[in-house]
């Protein structure tokens, strides 16, 4: 397990001295609990970039406070009696009431997903935005789990389940969280979804958003944009930069809701600085708005930690959503919302009358995969996999294409290609390669949604590596490079590849 740390070189305290710091933190708010296993210092030394000297230093400072303890052959644990009592911050309701009613009529229709995809439309080196690769899914545990649950499936398939989602799912959410994310919350706070969709869905009809201003990212996720819009809301687009959504932008006017993607933004995969973030938390408490953070591919963070959650910074005023989509299958349509706890009823509530609740048999074979250990393991693999194919990404586009750059790739499954004056537009790009069998998307391709247009995202491409292999990456890229050379004039190939014609 990895624990949400972060150093930094150039703050003017030691690297040891942070890492001591921030795992007293961690401990004194819960989201470390006694008896806790911790990283060993190598796992740590290789998570953080760092020394492991430095490492066991700071972790020989925590044993002699009392803080942690290791094990003969077993490892590192947080001890099971502390030194003090942790202290915790009692979470604090907005001042503003929000309404949980829900509107009576839906708006027009404004289009589909864009997520679906006819096999007669797949392409043999397909960048597909947001696809895992199957081939890594734990076909044969899963199996073994399914067929050990089938049994107690079979004494409660004739009883509903609760509508907000099996107990013990709820509590490996909540578990996993705590310990990925920094998120402190009960078990109760979880509400199982159908993916983040029906979360979205359920977030938008619980606020009651008929004619109030939604704050969006621009662009943002289509899926989040079409629930906005058909429940009326009035989307108020904010512009993303490099450090995230610009919060010197955002509407002075008291809100109803604003949606984010701060960990890998949706679709520019840029990562909201903490400045932003802190930001963000004190103009919803200032207005009264709800935010929503979609988390939607965070467990994919590359050479870094991972990044505590919005969330974890104002747990009263934001709504999590997760999804297992991204980390075992789309097809498994299993998501979930962690809700403030002045929500949590409301929201149950409303639940309750979407769908009643999901299959018992996915969501327990997905509980267990949890609290076995063998979703970590499941991650980790996935990771590494991941990071060797986006590295072959990365590294391909740059020798092959190297007037052109590349962004959006510190964490989850796509990247953004930026192309340069010299190559024709995304959108010519993207028709020509389709002709060679190969799909890169532009914005208006994929599954975002743009309310005003800027001239920049015409030279943007988005590239998914998740569902390729290293192989299939490196032929994708050499048929892109044969879609220039093939289209003349000549005048309008990149320079470096004028001579190969």
């Amino acid at each position: 397990m990895q624990l949400p740390i972060v150093l930094s070189a150039g703050k003017g305290t030691p690297l040891q001295q942070q890492l001591v710091d921030q795992i007293h933190g961690m401990i004194s708010r819960g989201v470390l609990l006694p008896g806790t296993q911790i990283p060993s210092s190598r796992e740590m030394a290789d998570q953080l970039g760092i020394s492991r000297r430095t490492v066991v230093l700071a972790y020989d400072r925590l044993i002699d406070d009392g803080s942690i303890e290791t094990r003969p052959a077993r490892g590192t644990f947080v001890c099971n009696q502390l030194p003090s009592q942790c202290l915790r911050i009692s979470s604090v309701a907005p001042s503003q009431d929000c309404s949980s009613t829900i509107m009576d009529k839906a708006s027009e229709d404004v289009g589909g997903m864009k997520l679906f995809q006819p096999v007669s439309d797949r392409l043999p080196y397909d960048f597909r935005i947001g696809k895992p690769d199957p081939s890594l899914f734990p076909r044969n545990h899963w199996r073994r789990l399914t067929s050990e649950l089938l049994e107690a499936f079979t004494r409660v398939v004739s009883d509903y389940n609760h509508p907000a989602g099996h107990p013990l799912l709820r509590s490996a959410i909540a578990q996993h969280l705590r310990m990925a994310r920094g998120i402190l919350c009960r078990p109760e706070q979880v509400i199982v979804t159908a993916g983040a969709q029906e979360g979205l869905n359920l977030v938008a009809r619980l606020m009651n958003i008929h004619g109030k201003p939604v704050v969006v990212e621009d662009p943002c996720y289509h899926g989040a944009a079409q629930t906005f819009l058909s429940l009326g809301g009035e989307l108020t687009p904010v512009a993303v930069t490099d450090d995230g959504i610009d919060t010197d932008l955002l509407p002075t006017r008291a809100g109803c809701l604003g949606y984010v993607t701060p960990s890998h933004q949706f679709p520019l995969g840029v990562t909201m600085s903490q400045e932003r973030r802190l930001a963000l938390i004190a103009w919803a408490r200032s207005t009264g708005a709800l935010l929503v953070e979609d988390d939607y591919d965070s467990d994919f963070r590359h050479n870094s930690s991972p990044l505590v959650a919005l969330q974890a910074l104002g747990a009263e005023c934001v709504v999590y959503l997760g999804t297992f989509s991204k980390s075992i299958g789309p097809g498994l349509r299993l998501g979930y919302a962690v809700f403030p706890d002045h929500l949590v009823d409301s929201a149950a509530a409303l639940k309750s009358i979407m769908n009643n609740g999901h299959p018992w048999l996915e969501q327990a074979v997905t509980a267990q995969f949890i609290t076995s250990g063998a979703f970590e393991h499941h991650l980790s693999h996935m990771r590494t996999a991941y990071l060797e194919r986006r590295n072959a990404l990365v590294n391909g586009l740059k020798a092959t294409f190297p007037a052109t750059s590349t962004s959006g790739y510190e964490g989850g499954m796509h990247l953004v290609w930026q192309l340069s004056s010299e190559f024709p537009s995304a959108l010519e790009v993207r028709k020509q390669c389709r002709k060679l069998g190969v799909g890169v998307y532009t914005l208006d391709a994929s599954p975002s949604f743009q309310v005003e247009s800027r001239p920049e995202h015409e030279r943007r491409l988005l590239l998914g590596y998740a569902g390729l292999t290293r192989e299939q990456i490196m032929t994708g890229i050499s048929r892109i490079q044969r879609a220039f050379i093939d289209d003349p004039p000549k005048s309008r190939l990149p320079l470096g590849l004028r001579a190969q014609v």
